[in-house]
């Protein structure tokens, strides 16, 4: 493993966009993506709010001044390369933004080709607030969430791709191939031009190592292991190869379901492992890997206090070594209890007081 963990056991939470606008009344509309001077306000003024209720957990910053931040690092949006490879979003004020699929046909995916990405909205408008965020601050930091292979060819292509995987499989093929290379084209633009490609993925890939690239692989629940290797393996291995460090995020609640198959990526060096999988068998099967152990928003909205520390300690305990493990909790809701968010740092401390 050679990740470059800023300290021991990290720890990360972030809020949905509707807890943002329930608390902050902060607006998720398109020029909250793409406006320069809106965009720098607008995480200025979340980073902020995080300081001012949650600044004795070490969230947010003081005094918060405006920095050249090009994507939304307080949220997990993902919705760029599907854009740029014609699907239609729809912005609201209290909500991610939402990927509308268009059911390609054949014809549309054997026509489909990687676009030039710095003509294509809406990287084109992403690229346009970068240069202007540049001339005025003289650097950038920050990156575009660049999402998953499969997850996006099934924006595309609907789950038409799951029958195309038994009767059409050059099609399925060709299909992951263009979204894979435009995935790569995306996260190599934004790395040339910030240094990082994926704190909009998890933030905790800013706690544990800038550099990692952190790919979604949100839909491997709905396929088999066998598929997974089949068909999206090769696309794996490639990013992995190409965008080192390397993380693969899974936020189902079976990793072990395709545990065979994340483990002959060569070179993954991290692991989002998703709320309700069997952490101790994944660690088993992955003994040198980088366990960032996710809890569930819906429960921490629901649960107690008493009941979060159980669980982030039923986490660590099923992690192995602590050394290579930290824990988040991704888009929290409104309506979770305050106490619920200090329960799980408080629990994460008493923790790094042991030591791993």
């Amino acid at each position: 493993m050679n990740l470059q963990p800023q300290r021991f056991l990290p720890v990360e939470v972030v809020f949905h966009p509707h807890w943002w606008h329930e608390n902050y009344g902060i607006c998720f509309d398109e020029s909250f993506f793409f406006n320069p001077e809106v965009r720098v306000e607008q995480e200025r003024r979340m980073r902020q709010a995080l300081h001012d209720r949650f600044g004795d957990l070490g969230l947010g910053e003081k005094d918060a001044q405006p920095r050249p931040v090009i994507g939304p690092v307080h949220n997990a949006l993902g919705f760029v390369v599907p854009a740029i490879l014609g699907c239609q979003i729809e912005f609201a004020d209290n909500a991610s933004p939402q990927v509308i699929a268009t059911d390609m046909t054949d014809e549309q995916i054997l026509a489909l080709e990687v676009p030039d990405i710095t003509q294509a909205n809406p990287m084109k408008e992403a690229i346009a607030m970068m240069d202007a965020l540049e001339r005025r601050f003289g650097y950038l930091e920050g990156d575009i969430n660049w999402e998953g292979v499969q997850n996006i060819a099934l924006y595309l292509r609907g789950n038409q791709l799951f029958v195309d995987y038994y009767e059409n499989p050059a099609l399925a093929r060709r299909l992951l191939d263009v979204v894979k290379r435009t995935c790569l084209e995306v996260a190599s633009y934004v790395r040339s031009r910030t240094g990082t490609t994926s704190i909009t993925v998890n933030r905790t890939v800013g706690s544990v190592d800038p550099r990692l690239s952190l790919h979604s692989n949100c839909s491997v629940t709905m396929i088999s292991n066998q598929m997974y290797e089949e068909f999206l393996l090769p696309h794996e291995q490639d990013l992995a190869n190409r965008l080192q460090p390397y993380g693969i995020h899974h936020c189902g609640n079976n990793m072990e379901h395709v545990l065979e198959g994340f483990a002959k990526v060569r070179g993954c060096d991290f692991f989002d492992v998703g709320w309700g999988s069997d952490v101790a068998r994944c660690r088993q099967a992955l003994p040198e890997a980088w366990f960032n152990l996710r809890l569930s928003p819906v429960k921490l909205q629901e649960c107690s206090a008493a009941e979060v520390r159980a669980d982030v300690e039923d986490l660590l305990l099923a992690s192995g070594p602590l050394q290579q493990a930290s824990v988040c909790c991704i888009n929290i809701d409104s309506g979770t209890p305050d106490d619920n968010i200090h329960a799980i740092y408080e629990t994460v401390e008493r923790y790094r007081r042991y030591g791993a």
